[in-house]
């Protein structure tokens, strides 16, 4: 679906703007991404324009992801998506009832990993713009770079919001002032992502978004060893002096 399309039929549905619409819409379309991942459904906007990208490309799908209690009353399907049927196949919507999206993540990561701790990446593409939340997030972006294919790109919107200037239904007094008035998106870009040995390329546009490219990393190892006795390793000593004292005569 060509992006004017998807642009007039979602124009009225917050949150994304049109001109991030085209960012995204334009970089699946350049990266040619089929396996997109998306935490912060809300309303559908983002879901939208990019599963009108894939939609484009004629294969892939959006996986989107947000919380059954968070989830709007009327759902992105009737909101984003009302005016665009055929764009439903290529979005496939998740409403865990977890505490937050980090569960069905490690799940996921659980599912796609060897007995060696190997994690098969499944997706090109991730766009966070889910809870904006130091804690929840930044465990978040540690199991989405086990998820994203190497050379993929991860996206995290609201790089400057804080829950003190923010309107959000958290309990800002439960908080520090510190955790209150600090930007936690920045902090996780700034102190989790960029010192990221899997990450190699950063990109923060127009001061809100940042983006980080993952890059190619060694397979790993992993050995099961189990220790000898001590009765054993007694016996084995005795052995290899014997050895020794024989091959001496």
């Amino acid at each position: 679906m060509d992006f004017d399309s998807v642009r007039k039929a979602v124009e009225d549905v917050p949150v994304m703007s049109a001109a991030q619409g085209r960012v995204v819409y334009d970089h699946i379309i350049e990266s040619e991404c089929t396996n997109v991942l998306e935490l912060g459904t809300h309303n559908g906007t983002s879901a939208a324009y990019m599963a009108a990208a894939l939609h484009e490309l004629g294969r892939g799908r959006v996986t989107t992801l947000d919380r059954a209690q968070l989830m709007p009353k009327i759902p992105p399907e009737q909101q984003a998506f009302a005016e665009l049927p055929e764009l439903l196949p290529f979005v496939h919507f998740e409403r865990p009832s977890d505490s937050s999206y980090v569960w069905w993540l490690m799940r996921r990561v659980e599912a796609q990993s060897d007995a060696a701790g190997n994690c098969q990446p499944a997706y090109d593409f991730c766009y966070l713009d889910g809870a904006h939340d130091f804690t929840i997030d930044g465990m978040a972006v540690y199991l989405v770079e086990r998820l994203l294919n190497h050379g993929g790109w991860l996206l995290m919107d609201d790089l400057n919001w804080s829950y003190r200037a923010g309107q959000s239904a958290y309990d800002v007094d439960v908080l520090s002032e510190d955790e209150a008035a600090t930007p936690h998106m920045r902090q996780i870009f700034d102190v989790l992502l960029r010192q990221h040995p899997n990450f190699s390329e950063f990109r923060v546009q127009d001061g809100s978004w940042g983006w980080a490219r993952k890059s190619p990393s060694q397979q790993r190892r992993y050995t099961l060893e189990t220790s000898k006795s001590v009765s054993g390793l007694i016996m084995d000593r005795v052995k290899k002096a014997a050895l020794a004292a024989r091959s001496q005569r």
